[in-house]
């Protein structure tokens, strides 16, 4: 990864909005891990994935900031950065391969789900451990960089491909099963075919939200990316100074990003959601009522 700068405390400049966005960044996905223990609709496989994706979120605000804040020299930072690097991609792949299995195969979803749904979770927090650390074993000169630029190509090039290519046969299946079932619904089964019909749509809404988690990802971690080529092939002059200030913002922002996704595009949060705000709403209500009504009562005797 790209040089940090020779101060070690970050200026109140940077270290103020970047806290800011950091405790953002906690509560809000703190805040989806608490809707799904909340919530029993929300208890599903995928929603298991989520919290998932939200806890490396968490990491990132609640732990990886702060650090960055009080240290820019600590390596700690580095092996942070990594973990979690490595953390969404792998979270990324599982949710992937939820959905891929959820269209591809939805006879066996459920079936495979509940047999292998822990064991994909903790692959996905395990794996990254191994990958974040072996790179930075070499500490010599550039060679840690060049080490770190091939377990990108590894650990993250390549899951993409993966991941992309899963989603590209998703949304031809839908397509494939929503032109079956028009074909269905106008020769056969009509009420049959509008059910699985709403399925299909459903699945492949949840699919798109999580194309577009994937997308902000990849987005939110290009100047990193960028910055890590650059060193590793000894081009550090191709990096803009303000590059590596710019990285700490891209990357909040993609924290930042995913837990608005899920409120705004996936129904079942965005209903818990308000759900949640207005159970709030009226319990304050209530209890502004009553002490109210507590005070006037005080106050008459």
């Amino acid at each position: 990864m790209a040089n940090q700068t020779a101060t070690s405390t970050k200026p109140l400049s940077e270290a103020i909005p970047l806290g800011i966005l950091g405790v953002l960044i906690t509560l809000e996905n703190l805040l989806v891990c608490f809707l799904v223990y909340r919530f029993r609709k929300l208890r599903t496989f995928t929603n298991g994935f989520v919290v998932s994706l939200a806890l490396s979120d968490v990491l990132f605000g609640a732990v990886l900031i702060p650090v960055n804040i009080t240290d820019q020299n600590n390596p700690v930072n580095a092996y942070l950065i990594s973990f979690i690097l490595f953390a969404n991609v792998t979270n990324l792949f599982a949710v992937t391969l939820d959905r891929y299995l959820a269209v591809m195969n939805s006879l066996r979803y459920s079936y495979t789900m509940t047999k292998y749904f822990a064991k994909i979770i903790l692959t996905a927090w395990i794996l990254p451990v191994p990958l974040t650390l072996l790179p930075l074993a070499w500490n010599i000169g550039s060679t840690a960089e060049t080490i770190y630029l091939l377990f990108i190509v590894i650990g993250v090039m390549v899951p993409y491909i993966f991941i992309l290519f899963a989603y590209i046969k998703i949304f031809r299946e839908v397509a494939r099963q929503v032109k079956n079932l028009a074909k269905l619904a106008t020769y056969e089964d009509h009420f049959q075919a509008t059910k699985e019909g709403k399925r299909v749509t459903s699945e492949a809404r949840v699919a798109r939200i999580f194309a577009i988690i994937a997308g902000i990802f990849v987005i939110s971690w290009m100047p990193v990316f960028y910055m890590t080529a650059a060193d590793a092939l000894d081009r550090s002059e191709l990096i803009p100074p303000v590059l590596p200030i710019v990285s700490w913002y891209t990357m909040t922002a993609g924290s930042l990003a995913n837990a608005a996704v899920y409120a705004f595009f996936k129904g079942d949060f965005r209903n818990a959601f308000l759900r949640f705000f207005q159970c709030r709403t009226v319990n304050f209500r209530r209890h502004s009522d009553e002490v109210i009504s507590g005070t006037l009562g005080t106050s008459l005797n």
